[in-house]
C-alpha cells in the first residue's frame, strides 16, 4: 500500500508498469498484475507501506512493541501503523481469519 495526494499520477504510473485497476473510489485505488495487489490511498505521502493481516490486533501490537517496533498511528478500530526497528512502515489490519489455512 502507498499513500499519495496525486492518486491519478500514481495510478497512471503503475498502469504503465502493467498493473490493472480492479476497483476505484475517491479515496482508494486497488490494482493487480496477476501476482501483486497494490492499494493506493489518498493521503500524506509516507512511502510504501507493507500490510500485515493479524488475527488479534492488540496481541500483535503488544508482541511487536516488545520486539522494538513503534506504534505511530491508529486511525480506526481494527488497524494500526507501526515502524519496525529497520524503519519500514507497516499497517497491521485485524482479520480473525488471517492465519486460516483453508482461505
Amino acid at each position: 500500500m502507498l499513500q499519495t495526494m496525486d492518486m491519478q499520477k500514481a495510478k497512471e504510473h503503475f498502469q504503465g508498469k502493467g498493473m490493472v485497476t480492479v476497483s476505484e473510489s475517491e479515496e482508494t485505488v486497488e490494482m493487480f498484475d496477476g501476482d501483486v495487489k497494490l492499494i493506493i490511498t489518498k493521503g500524506e505521502e509516507l512511502g510504501p507501506i507493507m500490510v500485515l493481516l493479524v488475527p488479534d490486533l492488540g496481541m500483535a501490537v503488544e508482541d511487536l512493541t516488545s520486539q522494538g517496533w513503534t506504534a505511530v498511528a491508529q486511525e480506526d478500530v481494527g488497524s494500526c501503523h507501526m515502524v519496525n526497528p529497520m524503519g519500514t512502515l507497516f499497517r497491521l489490519i485485524e482479520d480473525p481469519h488471517a492465519y486460516d489455512e483453508d482461505e
